[in-house]
């Protein structure tokens, strides 16, 4: 229900039952809001200010025109009447304050006194005088009053000073002690008969002149004199004579007392000390206090700088010598150099064992972690512990360390019992930041077989980048990169990782792009015998060496100016499990061919997704099983298997795939069964056929075609073998051409 804006009456709606009570509930209203208003007289306002019965009856007796306080004359004055200081009897009163008056006076000849009711001049001069002869007098150092001793008490006191002072006295008869509170006469009587007595033996050291006198030592032997353990009886002889080392020093306190190996025992401060030598110099110098270079002496060492000298490091405490720093690892020793060794800041405790200071413990990981297959990589904004941090210009040294303190340390670990091979390596941890690669990393072979491997905190918080390299690394045994991003932008040449027997990728992204026109290699990968030689025989099966992609993307991109063929894996054995691979070749030349796995013998792409755009391949020859994928071939020119119909060597089997294609599809494989074959629409007509190339004798059986509801999917051998099509479903039309045996009876249209 409405209410009204002012007395907020209640207004029924149009359809609301009419209520009795709402009507009286507003007259009521009404009502009381009539009876509170004011009738308005005719000649009267209405105004916000009320008046009360006394202030009404007090405007009425106020005479009309009256004027407020209005005074006409003064003293028999009217008109403008001025009132001056005389009028008021007041004209010889200075018009200032109290405190501000003035008065003048003259000093006053005699002493005397103020009277009541005299002039303030006179009164002033009166205490002028007395306040100026009092002046006088206390300023005067005389004895103005005549005092005299006796009056003060001291008519008995000489008037000499203390030691001019002279006491008469005698004396004593015995002697016995002076007491406090004596006259002094009492007392230098005492002291007379003392010296009286003990002059001879004061004055000479005789005691003629004492009773009981001793005559000589009655037993000298009984006087025995001990020190640190050994004894001497003193024989009364005046040579006899008893030596003791004994600090020169009360000493400082926390230091310790040691001998000096001659003469008196020195204090010698803790064994600490603060190494402030710079990096690329060899030898650290150190000074600590009455130092004493001894087989199992300990110090503490804090270097400002790691050690960045590829000479090995020594410490010289005190100039005691040069002695270089070792690590034990088993019965060998680690010397410190660049890639091993502490960091700045780090504090480390060494003992000498007689020929080297050996590093025992230290307050970051220089020991605790100096025999640990685990090496940290960090940049400069790394928080946390790092074994080396890199600065982001060129990193490879930093790398090069990692790989030399582990190689450092494996190789001193005897090969495990039974194996005929030595094996060294371990992890190199990459922590999150961007690493800038702009030289060759080279591990390094030899008959040990190295297994390293490098891993990040995640594809993309972990970047190892190279620009313009022609080679990232070289000479390796067995890498693994896990959880990083790995990017080789403008490869010159290549490849890119060189002479190595194995190669893995484990949740990584690997982009890689060619140089503008040279002949590009990702990976080349070395001979490698399965079998373990340490003389570097040809024991073993000869293959090539095994590329491993697992759980990572691989990406390989080529320029529009590129004129020359870019591969990229030469290996034996290709291996690659559920990853992503992507093939642009974006080279004007049609000549130009981009193949991701080159040379292969044997191996497997299973459960992975790869395109191809323009004119690329995934294999280019051997037996290479490939199935449950998903590819995509953009191109018209985009292959599975390199396109040479001379070519008719037998791959690997084709099984379980899904493949768009947007023109053909070349495979050189024996069996070919449960893939789906599908055109891109997207790209193509359904007037334009797609193509099945095998040019070899193959099995061709349990597969699906998709042409489109008109397209054609045709089988062809190339005249290189017999191809047995049977048992396929098709969209659209399929047909065979060249040397294939067709049984039509066995190949079913299907509507999709």
């Amino acid at each position: 229900m409405k209410l009204t804006e002012f007395l907020k009456l209640k207004k029924p709606e149009a359809t609301d039952i009419p209520d009795i009570d709402v009507i009286n509930s507003n007259f009521d209203t009404l009502d009381e809001s009539v009876n509170n208003k004011v009738d308005k007289v005719d000649g009267k306002g209405l105004s916000s200010q009320d008046f009360t019965q006394q202030e009404k009856d007090k405007l009425n007796g106020i005479e009309r025109g009256a004027e407020v306080n209005k005074v006409t004359s003064v003293q028999d004055r009217t008109g403008d009447v001025k009132i001056t200081k005389a009028d008021v009897g007041l004209d010889q009163v200075p018009n200032v304050t109290t405190n501000n008056q003035t008065p003048t006076y003259s000093q006053n000849s005699t002493l005397s006194n103020i009277v009541s009711g005299e002039k303030i001049s006179v009164s002033f001069g009166k205490i002028m005088k007395a306040i100026a002869d009092l002046i006088s007098h206390i300023g005067s150092k005389s004895n103005p009053h005549s005092v005299t001793k006796s009056q003060v008490g001291l008519d008995n006191v000489p008037n000499v000073a203390t030691n001019d002072q002279q006491p008469t006295f005698a004396e004593s008869g015995t002697r016995s002690n002076i007491v406090s509170g004596e006259t002094l006469s009492t007392l230098f009587g005492k002291i007379k008969k003392f010296f009286t007595d003990l002059k001879t033996v004061a004055f000479t050291g005789s005691y003629t002149d004492l009773s009981n006198k001793p005559t000589s030592m009655q037993n000298p032997n009984s006087l025995t004199l001990t020190m640190n353990g050994s004894a001497t009886s003193y024989n009364g002889a005046s040579s006899a004579s008893k030596s003791w080392y004994a600090p020169t020093s009360a000493g400082t306190s926390g230091y310790e007392m040691v001998s000096n190996g001659s003469g008196a025992p020195v204090w010698k401060p803790p064994s600490y000390a603060v190494c402030s030598t710079s990096g690329n110099t060899a030898v650290k110098t150190v000074s600590i206090s009455n130092f004493k270079l001894t087989t199992g002496v300990r110090v503490l060492v804090k270097f400002t700088y790691e050690h960045t000298s590829s000479t090995a490091a020594t410490l010289n405490v005190n100039s005691t010598g040069a002695k270089n720093i070792v690590v034990h690892c088993g019965t060998d020793n680690i010397f410190v150099k660049d890639y091993f060794s502490w960091l700045a800041g780090e504090t480390v405790e060494l003992v000498y064992d007689g020929s080297y200071w050996v590093a025992i413990a230290s307050d970051m990981r220089f020991i605790t972690g100096a025999q640990s297959a685990t090496v940290v990589i960090g940049t400069t904004k790394t928080q946390g512990f790092c074994d080396f941090r890199c600065d982001g210009t060129n990193d490879a040294e930093c790398f090069n360390k990692a790989i030399r303190r582990i190689k450092t340390i494996s190789s001193r670990n005897p090969p495990k019992e039974g194996s005929m091979m030595w094996r060294y390596g371990g992890t190199i941890l990459v922590k999150t930041g961007v690493y800038n690669i702009n030289s060759t990393i080279s591990i390094g072979q030899s008959i040990t077989k190295d297994i390293f491997t490098f891993k990040g905190e995640g594809p993309f918080s972990t970047w190892i980048q190279t620009k313009d390299l022609q080679c990232f690394m070289k000479n390796f045994d067995s890498l693994c990169f896990k959880d990083l991003y790995l990017t080789c932008d403008g490869l010159n040449e290549g490849p890119y990782f060189d002479s190595g027997d194995n190669l893995t990728f484990e949740n990584c992204y690997i982009s890689v792009r060619n140089s503008t026109s040279n002949v590009g290699v990702f990976a080349d990968l070395n001979t490698q015998y399965t079998g373990e030689d340490p003389g570097g025989g040809s024991s073993g099966e000869l293959q090539q060496g095994c590329f491993v992609l697992r759980g990572s993307t691989m990406t390989i991109k080529t320029l529009s100016t590129s004129s020359n063929c870019f591969s990229g894996i030469n290996c034996g054995v290709l291996k690659v499990d559920d990853s992503e691979i992507n093939l642009f070749n974006n080279s004007n030349s049609t000549s130009f061919e981009l193949n991701f796995a080159y040379l292969a013998m044997t191996g497997y792409i299973s459960n992975s997704i790869i395109h191809c755009s323009g004119k690329s391949s995934i294999v280019n020859s051997g037996a290479i099983n490939i199935t449950g994928n998903v590819i995509y071939l953009h191109s018209s020119n985009s292959r599975i298997y390199h396109y040479n119909t001379s070519i008719t060597e037998v791959g690997g089997v084709f099984n379980a795939n899904t493949v768009y294609c947007a023109y053909y599809v070349y495979l050189r494989c024996a069996t070919i069964t449960g893939n789906k074959f599908l055109k891109l629409n997207e790209y193509q007509s359904n007037s334009v056929a797609c193509y099945l190339y095998n040019p070899c004798s193959a099995s061709i059986t349990g597969n699906f075609f998709h042409g489109g509801a008109s397209g054609t999917w045709y089988i062809d051998a190339a005249s290189k073998g017999s191809l047995n099509v049977l048992c396929n479903n098709y969209k659209g039309t399929l047909a065979v051409r060249n040397t294939v045996t067709q049984n039509n009876a066995y190949n079913l249209s299907v509507n999709y």
